[in-house]
């Protein structure tokens, strides 16, 4: 497998998102089986939100062993952890294949707290770069606020998160850490070692205009308050930016469930915050997504196939999300939910990529079509029916 990534200079990623709403996980074998059905990445990165424990719990008890023991077991004695990190309810883990764990290099993680006063991590993101070969890459897993009204408050999350993660994880090319995938995996702490940001936590009272009103009214996203871009982007070779995002279609239950019940999935992109706000506004510049050719992933009863009959009657939405950065030397393969996991009411939402690493910083990696870095591949393709 070695050989292969040095002459082709491909490797593969496999991706996972997935709030757990802090409920027992199936076992490995169902993991297995839906998350990773091959053995051929070379770099495989779960996030998860809510993990293992809800967030009060989290802070009694960080440690996310379970869950990561699980996952080994699911993935077969072939990989190592290059690194684990926790953020209070959040967590992020990164293996790599033996053959190629090698090859890795400087890794760091960092975590970002976003929740109540913008110092507990009931909400926020939590990061990890590394080197491989003298690619530079960076995994981003975020819980972003929650509820339809908190657009503005997503937004700006956003920002910090990748403005933070930009500053802390930056691979410099003049230094290099001791820090490699053989003796630097785990970091649970749920500090942070900057300072806390004043808080902009939006009171209950306060009223936040819908999307489209957004368009035309002064805001973070207008042009003259917006970032020229993300500073991941020029940070990174490669960056991934996935999670529960918690953006939501604007619309009414009604509306929405009659616009599934019709098959009116175009209408429904049009109606995505995420995918209306990665079309204008540039904290989300230089990121695309793979095609949301799968139903939305929240919010479901426990253990079943039908959107949410509680009394709140929450607008079925794309909250899990994975991002990239868009370049032409990164291919998405597949980008689909799993929806033979039901342990939640979120479905784990996965995807796998092809990107092209270099050996040498005087030869850039090679480059590929449009068409083919937005392709999808006909075995794992996700498609609505």
């Amino acid at each position: 497998m070695r050989s292969k990534v040095e002459a082709t200079g491909d490797i593969l990623i496999r991706l996972v998102t997935w709030n757990q709403e802090a409920r027992e996980p199936p076992s490995s074998d169902v993991l297995a089986k839906h998350l990773f059905p091959h053995h051929s990445y070379h770099v495989v990165v779960v996030g998860t939100q809510e993990c293992e424990n809800t967030f009060a719990k989290s802070i009694i008890v960080p440690t996310k062993l379970k869950w990561e023991a699980l996952l080994k077991e699911a993935l077969g004695a072939n990989y190592d952890v290059i690194r684990s990190h926790s953020l209070q309810a959040s967590h992020i883990i990164i293996f790599g294949h033996k053959s190629i764990v090698n090859l890795v290099s400087n890794v760091r993680s960092h975590a970002v707290p976003t929740g109540i006063a913008e110092k507990m991590g009931n909400k926020g993101g939590v990061g990890v770069s590394m080197t491989i070969g003298v690619s530079t890459f960076v995994f981003i897993n975020a819980h972003l606020a929650a509820h339809k009204h908190a657009t503005q408050h997503r937004i700006r999350e956003f920002g910090r998160i990748s403005s933070d993660m930009a500053t802390k994880l930056w691979q410099r090319d003049d230094i290099e850490t001791s820090d490699s995938a053989s003796n630097a995996v785990h970091d649970d702490n749920d500090y942070v070692d900057d300072p806390i940001h004043e808080s902009h936590l939006l009171d209950d009272g306060d009223i936040v205009p819908h999307l489209p009103e957004l368009l035309h009214t002064k805001s973070p996203c207008n042009e003259d308050n917006r970032p020229k871009a993300n500073p991941l982007i020029g940070a990174f070779d490669k960056v991934f930016w996935f999670g529960d995002l918690n953006f939501r279609i604007n619309g009414t239950r009604e509306v929405v469930d009659g616009m599934l019940a019709n098959h009116m999935h175009n209408a429904l992109l049009c109606n995505d915050e995420l995918t209306m706000l990665m079309r204008f506004d540039r904290n989300f510049s230089g990121f695309v997504e793979g095609p949301l050719n799968f139903f939305p992933t929240y919010k479901f009863d426990p253990q079943s196939d039908h959107y949410d009959s509680s009394q709140k009657r929450r607008v079925p939405s794309w909250t899990d999300r994975i991002l990239y950065k868009s370049d032409t030397t990164t291919q998405v393969l597949s980008y689909c939910s799993a929806p033979g996991i039901r342990t939640s009411d979120h479905r784990p939402v996965y995807a796998t990529f092809k990107s092209c690493i270099s050996f040498d910083k005087n030869k850039p990696c090679k480059t590929r079509s449009v068409h083919e870095t937005r392709g999808a591949t006909k075995n794992e393709g996700c498609c609505i029916s």
